[in-house]
């Protein structure tokens, strides 16, 4: 689990068995942004301003900007076979074998790749079947494939119409302070904007290889990979809130979506909210994960809780 002190591994059938890394203990970076396990499920942890953390066998390795890292912010991490791709606010990184190796680094920013990305702050990273790369920033999103690169932004159809979210919006930014925007810079360059609807704040791909996109107080996107069209979400439609902090898939086919105004569960029709009634802790949601035991995760302000979820229907059976 990440936090903003650190990295805590615990067994979660026991409160007793658990350690924290932070940079007393490994890590150089006590702001915990990102954490994926590679296929020998061995983790990787990108942090705030302390680069990419490796633990293999109880051994651990830190990348930073001299290995070939861009910057040492590192938002998201992904695998595609035996290639790391890394999300930073200064662009993209490619790892391609033995990170250790400077050779084995690629480098993507918008002026290496003649504006192909369309911006260096690079949030979420998600991959195609076929190789196809996905990049959530500040500006939209962008694409890469063989060599070449398209993007889209509210333009193209990313992100609700400002009128369409306006008045569900107001006062929003006086709620996230001290919740996660001004108490940690870990999504900066916002000031008080409570509409940004090419700020790609997290982003998930699906079996149907469509590509799910939470923006900053424009809703949820949804982005059709083989006919390039976006539809849009937004709380007239029934989710609880515009501003996507997080997504995640389930078993059964649903897709979990945490806001600024608690969780949804969308089946493809309609959304289902869950808030301090259900007995969340946290109105703002910033991370989920859905694991093999039908349990769901939720990280919220001060607060992680536990859904076990009905295996034939995806909802929760119960709070813990």
């Amino acid at each position: 689990m990440g936090t903003e002190l650190g990295a805590i591994q615990y067994d979660t059938h026991t409160l007793e068995d658990y350690e924290v890394y932070d940079n007393q203990n490994h890590l150089l970076s006590n702001g915990i942004f990102s954490i994926a396990f590679d296929s020998n499920n061995l983790p990787w942890i990108g942090t705030y301003g302390g680069g990419l953390s490796h633990l293999n066998g109880g051994q651990w390795s830190h990348y930073n900007t001299p290995q070939g890292l861009n910057d040492a912010f590192v938002y998201d991490i992904e695998f595609n076979k035996n290639v790391l791709w890394l999300a930073t606010w200064s662009g993209v990184n490619k790892v391609k074998g033995n990170p250790g190796i400077r050779k084995n680094w690629e480098s993507f920013t918008v002026e290496s790749t003649n504006g192909g990305l369309i911006d260096d702050w690079v949030y979420a990273v998600e991959i195609e079947a076929d190789d196809k790369i996905w990049f959530g920033t500040e500006s939209g999103i962008s694409s890469f494939q063989n060599g070449k690169w398209s993007s889209f932004d509210h333009n193209d159809g990313l992100g609700a119409p400002y009128e369409m979210v306006k008045s569900d919006n107001q006062g929003i930014m006086s709620l996230f302070r001290g919740q996660h925007h001004s108490a940690s810079p870990s999504i900066p360059n916002l000031q008080t904007s409570d509409y940004r609807p090419n700020y790609v704040v997290s982003m998930l791909l699906d079996k149907k290889n469509r590509l799910w996109i939470g923006t900053w107080g424009g809703g949820l996107s949804m982005l059709d990979t083989h006919t390039q069209k976006f539809r849009n979400f937004t709380t007239k439609d029934g989710l609880p809130g515009n501003f996507i902090l997080s997504l995640e898939p389930d078993k059964s086919g649903g897709l979990w979506i945490g806001t600024n105004n608690g969780l949804s569960r969308f089946d493809g029709k309609s959304f289902q909210n869950f808030s301090a009634i259900n007995g969340l802790k946290s109105k703002f949601i910033f991370s989920i994960e859905a694991t093999s035991d039908h349990s769901l995760w939720v990280g919220g302000n001060n607060s992680l809780i536990r859904l076990v979820l009905d295996p034939e229907t995806g909802l929760p059976l119960s709070l813990n």
